[in-house]
């Protein structure tokens, strides 16, 4: 588990260096914020495409190979990123990009490999404070780097920043990182038997799974409306460039892991990973709220702090949910559909962030947590899971 959380905060400082840049990056090519905003889309779409496919070849080759070998691809898209001189070239880096970030539901089934269903929402909150960490010093980082001046932003350093912290996850990897998928346990289950159609069709058969799927598509829509828009939004109503935004979103990232390194145990234990998930929506949706409104810089910390708290909470308590769902040698690919549904919310919550913007700076964020509302409803209609068998001998 250390190696795994220090991989992933390596994959996410880099991932995060770029948060508070590429709009400002999209728009110098001459781009509007609709095609900002659809343009960052693309990421997560190649994200949906790959989740379930890196999560299926993890299940059956182990996740060792899948974790380094995506690692690794991360570390070219970056490449590809340094370099690029127009939109098309930014667009396929983030398609790269979005495909080998699909090893996130990997991440998370290897979590799910050496834990247990008791002590799951905790080993998926070190995950999440490993993103935490990720998000504290990738956005610090890639602002300081790129500078306040929007107009003289460095892109370039920040973008082979990231691609040198990706290379080093991919080597921690191969050099430190232990399987955790026996050989024995691997594709044995009935869901691993079948092609990889067969497989996506029987887990659509699972009624909790989809009803996770379908709150984590809206939460995640709506965090990605936030995502997206947040550095335009910044910019146009506190004129703050890529340091400042980096610095909020930095803020933001000490909050996460805060609760999902220190608490996420505790809070499970007491409330259940349940009731944790929609107290995490409510909490979402209020923050959304308080950032539509804010007028300065406190009423904007405190309306992120919100945000980061439903955050923190929401996704290893869900991601736990998802992960009772499954046998051992089917958890790639439950997580990976899973995963796939949340990349899809980050597809869509850019699709149309950026009209909203252009028609109103803080529309986003009102209809984000309108957007959020039903999955109350999502987590509270989903049955208990049944004991699920660990594998096979």
């Amino acid at each position: 588990m250390p190696v795994l959380f220090l991989v992933v905060f390596v994959d996410l400082v880099g991932f995060g260096l770029l948060i508070p840049l590429l709009p400002f990056y999209v728009e110098r090519t001459g781009a509007g914020p609709g095609l900002i905003t659809i343009i960052l889309g693309l990421y997560s779409l190649a994200q949906f495409i790959a989740a379930p496919l890196w999560g299926a070849l993890s299940d059956k080759f182990g996740r060792k190979p899948i974790l380094a070998l995506t690692s690794l691809g991360l570390g070219l898209s970056y490449v590809l990123l340094a370099f690029a001189d127009s939109l098309a070239l930014v667009a396929l880096s983030r398609i790269l990009g979005g495909l080998m970030a699909g090893n996130i539901a990997t991440a998370q089934a290897y979590v799910s490999d050496v834990t247990t269903p008791e002590t799951r929402a905790r080993g998926m909150g070190l995950i999440g404070a490993a993103f935490g960490l990720g998000f504290v010093a990738g956005p610090a980082i890639g602002g300081v780097l790129a500078g306040g001046d929007v107009a003289n932003a460095d892109f370039t350093g920040p973008a082979l920043a990231a691609m040198g912290l990706s290379f080093a996850a991919a080597a921690g990897v191969v050099l430190f990182l232990k399987e955790s998928l026996p050989a024995s346990a691997r594709g044995r289950t009935p869901e691993q038997r079948p092609g990889f159609g067969d497989k996506l069709r029987a887990l659509k058969q699972r009624r909790a799974l989809m009803l996770f799927a379908a709150a984590g598509f809206l939460v995640i829509t709506a965090w990605a409306q936030f995502e997206t828009v947040f550095a335009l939004w910044a910019n146009a109503l506190f004129a703050y460039g890529p340091r400042e935004i980096g610095f909020i979103l930095g803020f933001m990232g000490v909050v996460n892991v805060l609760v999902q390194g220190a608490f996420i145990g505790a809070l499970t234990r007491r409330f259940g990973e349940r009731r944790l998930a929609l107290c995490a929506v409510i909490l979402f949706m209020s923050g959304n709220i308080a950032v539509a409104v804010a007028s300065s810089l406190v009423p904007l910390l405190l309306a992120c702090t919100l945000l980061a708290l439903g955050s923190s909470l929401f996704t290893p308590t869900v991601t736990s949910l998802v992960s009772q769902e499954a046998a051992a040698g089917e958890r790639g690919a439950v997580l990976g559909a899973y995963q796939s549904a949340t990349a899809l919310g980050r597809v869509a919550g850019p699709a149309f962030s950026g009209a909203l913007f252009a028609a109103g700076p803080s529309l986003a964020y009102l209809a984000a947590a309108l957007l959020a509302a039903p999955a109350l409803w999502f987590l509270t209609a989903a049955p208990k899971a049944e004991p699920k068998a660990t594998g096979a001998p």
